[in-house]
């Protein structure tokens, strides 16, 4: 008889705490960009009652924080405080590599433009260099998105013009160049060509890839169910909802995967797509390098090898002590070079764990730098060798 006791006593209690735990607060966080009002009575209301429909559409209380500090948010994205989030893009694509799921995105894109003024003289980014630019906050969506596109190309905006300053408002960016304090711009799409069509001193230089201009993630730690009843809730708001979020810069919602955010989600965190003085070869080339006698060199932490490794591969660790940008000085850096052909003509390639890994690219830039011709910077590594097919070892 004890025992049937103590067995219901126990289902009791998991009950009472599973029953507990649906009742908890999801901690819900709307982070808004900097060029959107934060502090506007309507601004809080309307987020206010966003929570509430949540709350009701979840059937848990939902608990509502605002903010505009992207940097802050991001810590507390890395350790997962947040249950679900509404956040610009550049957020959401961090979220994801810590864990979080999207489910939805707004309707509404932005697509970065380079402006000049036209005394400037500037009609292509190559003709920009050494130029004053004005960018808006440093951590806004505009700015991280044309910071990555730079990336991209293997260029650091603070080296690569002749000034870079940033600003809170799109307004204060424009009258930087009105004054003739910048000579570029770097705005919302929208915003430029409304600035030139009302002054007519400016031309559009170069536009970027569209990208979401902001959405929803929820935690990985939320069951699927509950996942599945935000997402629904999002992109049923109704039409007084919809016309409120509009004045507050978000709008409709549609349906969001990974595969939305996967290019704002890379963009600045990935390397460059090119290295000037190495060549960038696929999987195939690289086993034909291989096959006549080219070393490949896998330059992570030797740990790393652990978990695979390409057959044929010498381990040769990149000591990466400094930042994963471009911009960067790798002499606090260390890589052992009596391992390493003497030959400035000899050919060798250097892998590691894919476009996302650093220790790589800065292995190829080491030697370019330092005069070797037939340098290969297999960008795509370990996990373009596995999607060829091709075969791995594991262990050390």
């Amino acid at each position: 008889m004890r025992w049937i006791i103590a067995t219901l006593v126990a289902l009791f209690s998991v009950t009472m705490a599973v029953n507990a735990h649906a009742r908890a607060d999801l901690l819900f966080n709307v982070t808004l960009d900097y060029d959107q009002e934060r502090d506007h009575i309507g601004t809080q209301a309307v987020f206010g009652d966003l929570a509430k429909y949540l709350s009701g559409a979840i059937g848990q209380p939902v608990k509502l924080v605002m903010t505009q500090n992207a940097e802050r948010v991001g810590e507390r994205i890395r350790t997962n405080n947040y249950s679900l989030l509404l956040a610009p893009a550049q957020l959401v694509g961090l979220a994801m590599r810590n864990g979080y799921v999207p489910v939805a995105k707004t309707e509404q894109n932005t697509r970065v433009a380079l402006v000049a003024r036209n005394s400037a003289n500037v009609k292509s980014l190559e003709t920009a260099r050494g130029k004053r630019i004005a960018l808006p906050h440093a951590e806004s969506l505009v700015s991280y998105m044309f910071k990555g596109e730079m990336n991209a190309l293997g260029l650091s905006p603070s080296s690569y013009f002749g000034r870079t300053m940033h600003m809170t408002l799109y307004g204060a960016v424009l009258y930087a160049m009105e004054i003739g304090q910048a000579d570029l711009a770097v705005l919302p799409e929208a915003e430029a060509r409304a600035w030139i069509d009302q002054k007519h001193n400016g031309i559009v230089v170069k536009t970027f890839p569209e990208v979401p201009s902001a959405g929803v993630v929820v935690s990985g730690k939320i069951e699927e169910g509950v996942r599945d009843k935000i997402r629904s809730a999002f992109t049923r708001l109704d039409k007084d909802m919809v016309s409120r979020l509009q004045r507050v810069k978000f709008g409709n919602f549609d349906p969001a995967d990974t595969h939305d955010f996967e290019f704002v989600s890379t963009r600045g965190f990935y390397t460059p797509e090119v290295l000037p003085g190495a060549t960038i070869p696929t999987a195939e080339q690289v086993k034909q390098l291989m096959a006549q006698g080219a070393p490949l060199f896998d330059v992570r932490p030797a740990a790393h090898r652990l978990n695979g490794y390409i057959p044929g591969s010498v381990s040769v660790p990149y000591g990466l002590n400094s930042p994963k940008e471009v911009d960067y000085d790798d002499a606090v850096d260390h890589f052992d070079l009596s391992k390493l052909p003497r030959d400035k003509n000899a050919a060798m390639i250097f892998q590691c764990n894919g476009a996302e890994c650093w220790f790589s690219y800065k292995a190829a830039r080491y030697m370019v730098k330092r005069g070797y011709k037939r340098v290969y910077w297999f960008r795509t590594g370990l996990p373009a060798w596995k999607a060829a097919g091709y075969p791995i070892k594991q262990g050390s």
